[in-house]
Formats: C-alpha cells, sequence, structure tokens
C-alpha cells in the first residue's frame, strides 16, 4: 500500500495520497497509509466519524467517485474546510470508494494541496485505476489468507489421520474404492499404502464373513451409530478379528467417501 500510495502521488505530481479503510463496525474511516509528495514521507491513523460527515460516507456507500474541483464549496466535502482542508491546505480532491463483494471497505484519496483547479479526465481515470488495483490487491491478500487456512487445516488433518490408534480407510461411498489409508491400517493389513489404494475393501476381509460391498457400504452412516464384526486378511494370510464402525461424509463438491475404523478385537473362546 505504501508503495501504491507513493507511485500515484509521483505520477499525477500530486502532495497527499492516502487510502483509508473503514473501522469500529463501519461507523469510522481510519488513514492505513497517507503519503506526502514534497516530504517523501509516510504517515497514519487520522480517523473520520461517519456521524460528523454523514453525506460524504453516505456518497462512498452509493460507489460513485467524489471528484471535487474546489473541496470547499462540494456538497459532500464541504464538512471537512475548517477541522481538514484549511489544515492541510487541501484545494481539489478525488475521492474513489473500494468495494469488494459489493460492500464499501475504504476509499483512495487524492488531495491537491495549494491553489484548486479542474481535474483532467485522465487525473479521474487514473484514479479509478489506482482503486481498483486495492480492490484487486485485498483480494489476493485474501485469498492468501484462506490458502495458508486451509494449508494449515489440511496438516492438522494429516496430523491426526496418521497418528490415530485405529486403522482408517477412506472409500468410494458409490464404489468401495479404497482412497487413502493412514500408516495403523499398513500395519493391520500388512500393505503399504500405495497396496491399499484402489482396492476394493471388501477384498480384504475373509470369504466366510460374506460381506460384499454393498453391504459394506450399507453399514456406513453419517453418525456412525453401527458396530460391524468381522474378519479381515492381511497380506500374509493371517486372520484378524475386528470392529469396524464406518462414517459416511458428504464433500462440498457432492462426493460421498465412507471413512472406516478398524479395531483388533479379542474373541473370547467357550469355556471347555
Amino acid at each position: 500500500m505504501r508503495h501504491l500510495t507513493a507511485a500515484t502521488g509521483r505520477a499525477l505530481n500530486i502532495e497527499r495520497v492516502s487510502l483509508w479503510g473503514l473501522i469500529a463496525q463501519r461507523a469510522s474511516l481510519e488513514c492505513i497509509d497517507l503519503y506526502e509528495l514534497s516530504r517523501d514521507r509516510h504517515s497514519s491513523g487520522v480517523t473520520l466519524d461517519a456521524a460528523r460527515y454523514p453525506q460524504y460516507f453516505q456518497a462512498l456507500e452509493r460507489g460513485e467517485p467524489i471528484v471535487a474541483d474546489d473541496a470547499m464549496k462540494h456538497p459532500t466535502t464541504q464538512a471537512f474546510t475548517e477541522d481538514y482542508l484549511l489544515m492541510n491546505g487541501i484545494s481539489a480532491v478525488i475521492n474513489s470508494p473500494i468495494h469488494l463483494k459489493g460492500e464499501l471497505q475504504g476509499v483512495l484519496c487524492i488531495e491537491r494541496v495549494g491553489p484548486h483547479a479542474a481535474w483532467t479526465a485522465m487525473q479521474r481515470l487514473f484514479a479509478h485505476s489506482i482503486a481498483s488495483l486495492v480492490s484487486l490487491a485485498i483480494v489476493q491478500h485474501q485469498l492468501l489468507l484462506i490458502e495458508d487456512e486451509l494449508h494449515d487445516a489440511n496438516c492438522l488433518q494429516r496430523a491426526l489421520f496418521a497418528g490415530a490408534r485405529d486403522a482408517i480407510l477412506i472409500s468410494d461411498a458409490s464404489t468401495g474404492h479404497i482412497l487413502d489409508a493412514n500408516p495403523q491400517a499398513e500395519k493391520l493389513f500388512g500393505r503399504q499404502r500405495h497396496q491399499l489404494l484402489g482396492v476394493l475393501q471388501n477384498e480384504l476381509h475373509s470369504p466366510d464373513d460374506g460381506l460384499d460391498i454393498d453391504r459394506l457400504l450399507e453399514l456406513a452412516r453419517p453418525d456412525g451409530t453401527e458396530t460391524l464384526r468381522s474378519t479381515v486378511v492381511s497380506q500374509d494370510g493371517k486372520a484378524i478379528p475386528v470392529e469396524i464402525v464406518g462414517y459416511e461424509v458428504q464433500l462440498a463438491r457432492g462426493e460421498k467417501i465412507v471413512q472406516g475404523f478398524f479395531r483388533p478385537r479379542v474373541v473370547d473362546f467357550p469355556a471347555p
């Protein structure tokens, strides 16, 4: 933002260029960065309250740029005369609202110091273009934040998945093909992850169970309330009694998966 205000001031040869953002539940504007050309200086922190300048804030909400060749006479900016314009020697302003998803986020202010003069069409267009760049920068920043949050969430999910005590298989709910497996599943079935991917889940069960893939998928419920007792077969042919709980999960795009939790169980043999 500092680079943007400075570059705008130099390109237009305008003394003051500033960016403001809404704060306090949209009741005030706060200066994020003010660049003064003659001093090559940046500053921030000044606030403007909506209650004190209602016409100005209403104009910004409408989304139309405020172009004032004489800021002290323009109906939307004349209220700033005593406590802002005269204090800073400002004679003319262009205020371009910055909107995101249809909502006002802030404003780009280009302020001429000294004798007032009419803004040219090129200056107006330039101000509008810079405001659009700011909106784009905000969108890009938000996307980066979302990407960081998703990355953190995925890392946490992978950590929980990998560190779970139970063996977990994730399968396609429509076909039963295995999509993912955690390290405990590798140990339980005696197969590496890549050897489990794509396998039909019922192929891991003992033929004596008589469980076809439709029956296995039918047992998966959104709340995981039903526990299935079964026997799975490891890579070396060892039969392992297990308890299985299945959860059906619908993904954002409409696809469904089944998370199957496998826990070895102790078989009680009848007393002689």
